[in-house]
């Protein structure tokens, strides 16, 4: 077991690797290139309205960040993006209470904080094969390239720029989001982790792999 980790005296079960590093601006920080975090919420939410605008995880109260670690230690899904979503917006809102409903289903992952340990302190998981013969990148590549958007791959992570993948997951063609939306939690789920390359182009993409 690696060693469990303490954020500001509180401890916490691992995140499930299907949010990949949407957990990171979840938990820990809020950067600017949030969007893609908030249109992987409304997809799995099918919320269309539902916007992070004015989110900063470090304005989350004791309460908020133990049932945040709770909800992000479980697979993401249609009610633990309407539970990250009832909690967002509640900050958004200056409220440091959560929903008794969203405490009542996830007691038992909040009953679980004393032998806790987070993602934070483990090395990232190695990427998997997957199955047979089949990479787990295949599919967000296929994607990728159907939409001259620039990938690069390096090592475990996979580099893009996020605004532009912010704007193919809130794309009006619900088979786009929904085939764009199942590659990224593919991804996660293999040991990959996305990571911002602000206005990556297809030659710097192609230099990366080159290096790698």
């Amino acid at each position: 077991m690696t060693q469990v980790k303490n954020v500001h005296g509180h401890y916490y079960l691992p995140f499930h690797s299907g949010w990949g590093g949407f957990a990171e601006e979840l938990f820990h920080y809020t950067s600017r290139y949030y969007h893609s975090t908030e249109c992987f919420l409304r997809h799995l939410a099918e919320d269309r309205e539902f916007v992070m605008s004015g989110y900063k995880a470090a304005r989350l109260s004791d309460p908020q960040r133990d049932l945040m670690a709770a909800v992000l230690a479980c697979m993401p899904e249609r009610q633990s993006a309407c539970a990250a979503i009832s909690l967002v917006s509640a900050v958004i809102r200056g409220e440091d209470g959560v929903e008794p409903y969203w405490l009542e289903q996830y007691r038992d992952k909040l009953g679980c904080v004393s032998k806790a340990e987070t993602l934070i302190e483990k090395p990232h998981p190695t990427p998997h094969p997957g199955v047979d013969g089949v990479s787990p990148l295949d599919p967000f590549m296929s994607l990728a390239e159907r939409l001259q958007m620039p990938v690069a791959i390096k090592r475990h992570h996979v580099e893009v720029c996020m605004h532009t993948l912010a704007g193919h997951l809130d794309s009006p063609n619900s088979t786009l989001r929904s085939n764009l939306h199942d590659a990224v939690l593919q991804l996660h789920n293999a040991g990959y982790m996305l990571r911002n390359h602000p206005h990556l182009t297809h030659a710097e993409a192609e230099q990366i792999d080159e290096q790698t």
